[in-house]
């Protein structure tokens, strides 16, 4: 009975181990297909490795036992468990070679359960040591041609890459007015494709000054961020890995994965990355960096720049460089004591020139990359657009879901009431203030039924726009009382105010808010087109009445049809222009509506992105807004680290009005 006991505990020890074994060969292989062990595949290895020893365990009290029973030493079996132990002991400390290690691991296990399981047990010992031996070169020869199935040489381009007219023509245009026709689309694997075109590039580039690299992912972007005549990167079929750490509250995700999948792997745990945009569902996090985006939730939350921990980045020369926060003292590459000597040299010229505004991502923010002792590049990376460097992956900080919300609905019937309204609010502490026009509503009435119809009580009959209050606080009780006060106080100045509890028609509230932007887009007249330009404008909250009505008065001297909404609690507004595209003056009309309104934005000390950034149609005012000493410390900067001008050209420094209009896309109406 003994002798059946050690059997059965030595067999599951066994089948531990030749499976664990089994699975840490195949993951190790699968792991080399990105170059990188993921913490998601290190915790793999290391429950394997756990289920392993507890193999090993069996195993040997399972030969001892045996050993007893039988009154006999089972030596091959210890041999073998022998070699086994060694070996993982050596791979260990690393003084075993990782294209040894892992074959003679595997190997001995599935030897060990020959020998014991099988009639090779009697063979000669001589035969079972040449078959032995002969077993492991076999499987070397199987393990090192999977390696090389599934490990990216160096330098060498391993993606997919397409040049046909239908794909060209889809990627020649995005959520803006422009189109540029590329020349090819790369789909890259792995960090280590993105290092072999860019190698490409470069070649490319001594015969083709065309050649260049711009990234692309859900394509929502609204400044032509994403258009280029040369190659584009596109991530989003290959590289889309998200790892979410509930306990630390951050998610690890590669620059291919929609917001919306990571939106749904954080809700699991009750969490989100909080300044998503109105596009969320249908934009890709490598856009939301690329931009520097921000929504709703943003008043509390800040940027997308203020919730990203860490990232990595592969350089125009080809380099990956982890960029992550650190002392000031350890400042050792060239690169980075330049940059920081023009922090120190411009970084308050810049602050003040940007505005006193709450946000910005035009330009590149120099201003934000010193926080006391604390050296961190990332503020300039995030909102870059890709001209600095193409970023792989992000560490992004996430926000607990809030559990309760509370909604009011405002009617403002003069825009000079506007700036009091929002004073009102901010008293009691709101989640969001977001606000849409009447005009918007008026497109929501023919496109938006339900919704609109759910709306209309609440809205005043007369309002210009609809401004949305939302509190959110530890427990309802809290929120309904932050609620109820700010109404209260609303109320009490003789503004129009409706609490609205009824699930539906806060859900149809928000709906009109988050398709703003389509309603003016998609719902035009023939051969009218709505134009992002001015769309992107913030000003100070104390300025948002008299922006407002001079740019009405600009829109209606210009004879322009529009709608507005917005993220109006940061002074952010969404200012949707809509021009005739049969008139041959179209691209003047455009241009001309947006001197004077950039202009009118810089006397009142706001800025010309709030969080679109500047792409192709706001990079030709930055000289303009920020003057030419700043414009030219954003040059000192791409020089940085694009001196070869591979990485989005004419985005952020080198673009021009001339090449605005020539990128009109005329023929879409």
């Amino acid at each position: 009975m003994f002798e059946v006991i050690a059997d059965t505990i030595f067999s599951v020890g066994l089948t531990l181990g030749v499976g664990s074994s089994t699975f840490a060969l195949i993951f190790y292989i699968r792991s080399l297909e990105d170059g990188v062990v993921n913490e998601t595949e290190r915790r793999f290895m290391h429950t394997v490795y756990s289920v392993l020893r507890i193999g090993m365990a069996l195993i040997l009290f399972g030969l001892v036992a045996t050993s007893i029973a039988r009154s006999t030493l089972a030596l091959g079996e210890l041999i073998l468990v022998s070699i086994i132990t060694l070996n993982a002991v050596l791979m260990t400390y690393r003084r075993m070679p990782m294209q040894i290690g892992p074959v003679l691991a595997g190997g001995t296990w599935y030897a060990l359960f020959l020998y014991a399981k099988t009639p090779l047990g009697a063979v000669s010992p001589i035969i079972l040591t040449f078959c032995y031996a002969v077993f492991l070169f076999l499987l070397y020869g199987i393990f090192q041609y999977f390696k090389k199935r599934f490990t990216s040489v160096k330098g060498v381009y391993g993606g997919d890459v397409v040049c046909d007219a239908k794909t060209l023509d889809t990627y020649s245009e995005d959520a803006s007015s422009f189109k540029l026709l590329p020349q090819a689309v790369y789909y890259p694997r792995n960090v280590n494709d993105i290092q072999a075109v860019i190698q490409m590039c470069h070649e490319a580039r001594k015969t083709d000054p065309r050649a260049s690299l711009t990234v692309r992912a859900g394509g929502t972007c609204m400044s032509g961020g994403s258009l280029n005549t040369g190659w584009i990167v596109d991530m989003t079929k290959h590289m889309r890995h998200i790892e979410i750490d509930p306990d630390k509250r951050v998610a690890t995700v590669a620059m291919g994965a929609y917001f919306r999948d990571i939106e749904d792997a954080a809700i699991e745990h009750n969490l989100m990355f909080a300044p998503y945009p109105s596009s969320h569902r249908i934009c890709g996090i490598g856009g939301m960096l690329g931009n520097n985006a921000s929504g709703e939730k943003s008043l509390r939350c800040g940027a997308t720049s203020d919730n990203v921990l860490e990232l990595e980045v592969v350089l125009a020369d080809g380099t990956v460089e982890r960029i992550a926060p650190k002392p000031r003292t350890e400042i050792t590459h060239e690169r980075e004591k330049s940059l920081h000597a023009l922090y120190v040299k411009f970084g308050e010229k810049l602050k003040k020139a940007t505005g006193n505004v709450k946000k910005s991502a035009s330009g590149y923010r120099l201003e934000k990359i010193v926080n006391g002792d604390i050296f961190n590049s990332v503020p300039l990376f995030v909102g870059a657009q890709g001209t600095l460097g193409i970023i792989t992956k992000a560490v992004l900080k996430l926000t607990p879901i809030p559990k309760h919300t509370e909604l009011l609905i405002i009617s403002a019937s003069s825009l000079k009431d506007i700036p009091k309204v929002i004073e009102t609010i901010y008293k009691y502490n709101p989640e969001c203030i977001e606000t849409f026009d009447k005009n918007t509503f008026a497109k929501a009435k023919k496109h938006l039924k339900d919704a609109a119809l759910r709306v209309m009580p609440y809205v005043q009959a007369r309002s210009h726009l609809v401004i949305l209050a939302q509190f959110s606080e530890v427990t309802d009780l809290e929120t309904v009382e932050q609620a109820k006060a700010c109404l209260e106080d609303l109320v009490s100045q003789n503004f129009d105010v409706h609490h609205v509890t009824d699930v539906d028609d806060v859900k149809a509230a928000w709906e009109i808010r988050r398709n703003s932007f389509l309603l003016i887009r998609d719902h035009t007249e023939q051969n009218f087109k709505a134009v992002p330009c001015i769309e992107d404008v913030i000003v100070p909250l104390s300025e948002l009445g008299r922006f407002i009505t001079e740019l009405r008065k600009i829109l209606k001297r210009q004879e322009i049809q529009y709608g507005y909404h917005g993220h109006i609690g940061d002074g952010s507004l969404r200012i949707i222009p809509v021009f005739d595209f049969t008139k041959p003056t179209v691209g003047e009309d455009i241009t001309a509506l947006m001197d004077e309104v950039f202009a009118l934005v810089k006397r009142l000390k706001g800025n010309i992105s709030a969080d679109h950034s500047d792409g192709i149609v706001r990079t030709p005012y930055l000289e303009m807004f920020y003057g030419k000493e700043l414009y030219d410390v954003f040059g000192e900067i791409k020089n940085l680290y694009d001196p070869t001008n591979i990485m989005n050209p004419h985005k952020k420094v080198g673009g021009s009005v001339g090449l605005l209009k020539q990128c009109l896309n005329c023929n879409k109406i």
